[in-house]
């Protein structure tokens, strides 16, 4: 009643939802296990809670130890100002308990300190790093789940820009925009010599009716049909001809070009979907940490239970003694 020091309680609850969360082909909840992955995930928040990682995270923050070390506390509720990260341990476990309802998927927890805002403080604090804990699970994830496809479209996308240089280059290099517009232009310059070198034979056809083979005008019109026809030559040399820089040559390098541009795309667009397909799965796949209540400020202190222990350990006395005189009893009688 009067050494025992009083200490002071926070509660809250929280849930662990997914966005998407998949139907158990088999109830384990009848077997006192978590039937869904949400509740793998509880377990596995709950295993955070009770860890000696959140021990070190707790009194880097609020100065665990040196709270329940205090000289006002009676002795026997103390922690040893000198213990070890293991007894400290396990001296939280008997003020932090975390209970886990498989049936409503909720996460129960119980902070006792010798201050209540103290014991609130603690409890917003867990319940900060496990957010922490449950974000870094959802990266973690997002990571795994994208990082493959990511590096694909990193590939994909310098070999598109390679090919698109190339496409460059090779238009710079031979002065042309397309192929095709150069062939329409070769051809319209073909046809329009082509009608020049008609006129002019037929007008060498009528000269010579009326001059000698020898005259100049005859001699000037044979001049420029040569010329024409020298010109046709060589724009159809152009054309289809056995140079180096042969329409139909360029033709074929351009449409090599284009094509593995266009594979190159193809693959980039692909690439690019799959990556939005996984990040797509990966939300899919989040875990969000709800707080069902929020931590409670006590009011009064309820812990130790005075009447309660007060009250056991008067039974067992009371017990304890009857026992040893109906032992006396028996002995006097029989002596």
């Amino acid at each position: 009643v009067f050494l025992a020091t009083d200490r002071y309680h926070s509660d809250s609850s929280i849930i662990i939802t997914q966005e998407q969360s998949q139907a158990p082909s088999l109830d384990l909840s009848v077997l006192g296990l978590p039937s869904t992955s949400t509740g793998k995930d509880a377990l596995v928040v709950q295993e955070f809670i009770l860890s000696i990682d959140m021990l070190k995270y707790l009194d880097a923050a609020l100065k665990l130890r040196e709270h329940y070390s205090q000289a006002s506390i009676d002795w026997l509720s103390r922690l040893a100002p000198d213990a070890s990260t293991e007894d400290s341990h396990d001296y939280l476990l008997d003020y932090l308990t975390v209970e886990f309802d498989t049936e409503a998927q909720i996460i129960r927890l119980h902070v006792e300190a010798f201050d209540r805002d103290f014991a609130q403080s603690v409890l917003n604090a867990i319940l900060a790093r496990s957010q922490e804990f449950i974000d870094k699970l959802n990266a973690r994830v997002t990571a795994d789940q994208t990082l493959f496809f990511e590096k694909q479209l990193t590939i994909s996308e310098q070999r598109l820009k390679e090919v698109k240089e190339e496409l460059l280059r090779f238009q710079q290099a031979n002065r042309l925009l397309t192929t095709e517009s150069e062939a329409s232009m070769v051809m319209a310059n073909i046809t329009s010599l082509e009608k020049q070198l008609s006129v002019k034979r037929a007008e060498l056809e009528v000269r010579m009716r009326e001059l000698a083979e020898t005259a100049p005008a005859i001699q000037n019109l044979k001049s420029e049909i040569a010329s024409i026809e020298a010109q046709i030559s060589r724009e159809k040399d152009r054309l289809s001809g056995g140079s180096s820089g042969a329409l139909n040559e360029l033709d074929a390098q351009n449409r090599a070009i284009l094509l593995n541009l266009e594979f190159v795309t193809n693959i980039y667009k692909s690439n690019l979907a799959l990556l939005e397909q996984a990040r797509m799965e990966a939300i899919r796949r989040l875990k969000f940490l709800v707080v069902v209540t929020q931590p409670t400020l006590a009011d009064a202190s309820e812990f130790p239970n005075r009447v309660f222990i007060i009250g056991t350990a008067a039974m067992v006395l009371l017990m304890f003694y009857f026992i040893v005189a109906l032992i006396v009893a028996i002995i006097r009688e029989h002596s």
